[in-house]
């Protein structure tokens, strides 16, 4: 079932952050790529990155592309968030438990470009104010990326459209953006249920907002931020 949009004030708001998400993250990306030491690694989509359990000598950044992050749960795999561009995995060797072991996993989901910082030049950037507050406000955006999922999960609408401006990578169509997630990961990462996402999908569809391509969701942005601007109640289908 649709069900009520945001307020146009609660909307600014979301592109307000989106804005300064956008800024920081170009600063951070500068910032990390210039660390002594920093590895510019590209993976393939389906490449593992880390594994649970396995050491964790330092920092993961995403430069290019859509990363799955996850955990394991007796008998399966779960995932649990996206990581585009500017956005900080791996974060275990931030801690300062020896020796620090990756607790999920971190896989590929399109062409992708991380960045690699060694944990020792990472707690050395840190005692630089400026490169602190970077990272903490980057930390302070995976907080609030999984607060927002958490509070929409009654809504798989309007989590599916937040996704979409929140993580959706450019599509080939001017205006479009695509979100290369498999339907099982994409309605983990929401924490809907399949049949959930269907009918989110369909409800944004029959608004003109999204549509289907090769097994994935497209959304028109510019369609998305009218109906996230507006308050819309839509009929069940």
């Amino acid at each position: 079932m649709c069900q009520a949009w945001f307020t146009r004030l609660a909307y600014g708001s979301i592109l307000r952050r989106m804005e300064n998400v956008g800024r920081q993250s170009e600063r951070l990306i500068a910032e990390v790529a210039s660390l002594p030491g920093t590895l510019v690694v590209p993976h393939r989509s389906g490449d593992l990155i880390l594994q649970e359990g396995g050491f964790a000598p330092g920092v993961y950044l995403v430069s290019r592309g859509l990363v799955v992050v996850g955990g394991y749960v007796p008998g399966e795999s779960r995932a649990v968030a996206l990581a585009g561009r500017g956005d900080l995995f791996g974060l275990e060797a931030w801690r300062s438990l020896p020796p620090p072991r990756y607790e999920g996993f971190a896989r590929a989901l399109t062409e992708t470009e991380v960045l690699f910082a060694t944990a020792d030049a990472w707690l050395r950037a840190l005692d630089r104010p400026s490169f602190r507050k970077l990272a903490l406000a980057a930390l302070a955006d995976l907080v609030l990326d999984q607060r927002k999922l958490a509070l929409h999960r009654d809504c798989p609408d309007r989590a599916l459209a937040w996704a979409l401006v929140r993580w959706g990578q450019p599509a080939a169509r001017q205006g479009e953006v695509r979100l290369e997630v498999p339907a099982a990961t994409l309605a983990s990462v929401l924490q809907v249920s399949r049949t959930a996402l269907r009918q989110a999908v369909t409800c944004l569809a029959d608004q003109g907002a999204v549509r289907q391509e090769n097994g994935h969701v497209v959304g028109h942005l510019g369609r998305l931020q009218e109906l996230l601007e507006e308050t819309l109640t839509a009929s069940a289908r």
